[in-house]
């Protein structure tokens, strides 16, 4: 399994690059380049929502922190999320070599197993808070493009899966089972050996623990950063929106809260995809064609959006140049490694 995903991830991303280009091929790049100039000073605004919604995620990410002593600012926290989401979107790693470099980053403040229980716990916030985003985005999608008779059934389906989620995910965290905790076990009753969560199987059942309790006894900070997770989605609607307004002749932000909702998707899906070449590219283009746009200003959407990506890639690697010196022994941190990955 591990060796599968292992080339998973470049096969992955060598397919995002190909589908990236075939993309450009079907658009002419001087069209995007005309979008780009045309957008002018549009740019600096892009770069700051962008920023805005970093800013958000670690407001979300300090209200996680359950340490003994002074937990560290949202602001504070902007230098390690940046770091994290640089190496997120400029690696085939993704996830797994960016939310560990968060805990390592941010053990400069915080104990290591704290710092680990708060990035799980707002990743799945985040993951949690973009789910209702893009269900809300397919119901609007249903209601505008569909008989109410269909509406019924579409809308239906989904309320029920949702639920049925919801459901299964209370039982779980109510009852308290420790999934990583009992997939250590069932390779031990196995006979296998998985090096690194045996090393740590502690660390990693107390990582647990402590997500469990974050969501049990701090159900009111719970849905603040549910809030605010789910708000973080409306920065990207009023990218979308501006770039809508510059490129395409009619801009709506019915066509802008779609082409996010698809965004959110492709982002969660593919994570392991640097900068997500090709399949934002595609999400968008299908999503606004589906619309009644031409599928090229989807594309020129998600080029001129990768602008803003770079610029907060490149200044999270400036960041990690300062906690790079300090950075306590990777092997220290390597709970992140997993926790991080395995409860997203």
């Amino acid at each position: 399994m591990r060796i599968g995903i292992h080339y998973l991830r470049p096969v992955a991303s060598i397919a995002g690059i190909a589908l990236f280009a075939y993309l450009l091929q079907r658009t002419d790049p001087k069209a995007i380049l005309g979008d780009i100039r045309t957008l002018g000073w549009g740019v600096a605004v892009l770069i700051l929502l962008s920023g805005l919604r970093h800013v958000l995620r670690a407001l979300a990410w300090s209200y996680c922190i359950q340490t003994e002593g002074e937990s560290p600012a949202a602001l504070e926290l902007l230098g390690p999320r940046l770091i994290g989401e640089a190496l997120n979107d400029l690696t085939p790693a993704g996830p797994l070599l960016g939310e560990p470099a968060k805990v390592v980053a941010v053990s400069r403040r915080i104990p290591t197993q704290a710092g680990a229980s708060s990035i799980v716990l707002e990743n799945l916030i985040y993951a949690l808070g973009a789910f209702l985003f893009m269900l809300s985005g397919v119901a609007l999608a249903v209601v505008s493009v569909a008989t109410l008779r269909g509406f019924r059934w579409i809308g239906g389906g989904l309320v029920i899966c949702f639920l049925t989620s919801m459901a299964i995910v209370y039982r779980t965290i109510t009852r308290r089972v420790l999934l990583l905790g009992g997939i250590i076990d069932c390779l031990k009753r196995l006979g296998l050996r998985w090096g690194v969560l045996e090393r740590h199987e502690q660390s990693v059942r107390a990582v647990e623990h402590n997500v469990y309790d974050f969501f049990l006894n701090r159900r009111r900070t719970f849905l603040a950063v549910l809030a605010i997770e789910i708000l973080t989605n409306f920065t990207g609607i009023g990218e979308a929106y501006l770039i809508l307004k510059v490129t395409a002749t009619h801009p709506s932000l019915f066509a802008a809260y779609l082409v996010e909702s698809a965004s959110r998707a492709v982002q969660l899906g593919f994570s392991f995809v640097p900068l997500g070449l090709g399949v934002q590219e595609g999400a968008a283009a299908a999503t606004l064609q589906a619309v009644g746009y031409a599928a090229g200003v989807g594309i020129s959407l998600a080029v001129i959006r990768k602008i803003r990506t770079l610029f907060w890639a490149a200044v999270g690697l400036l960041v990690m140049t300062k906690y790079s010196i300090a950075w306590p022994g990777a092997e220290e941190n390597s709970i992140s490694y997993e926790a991080a990955h395995c409860q997203r």
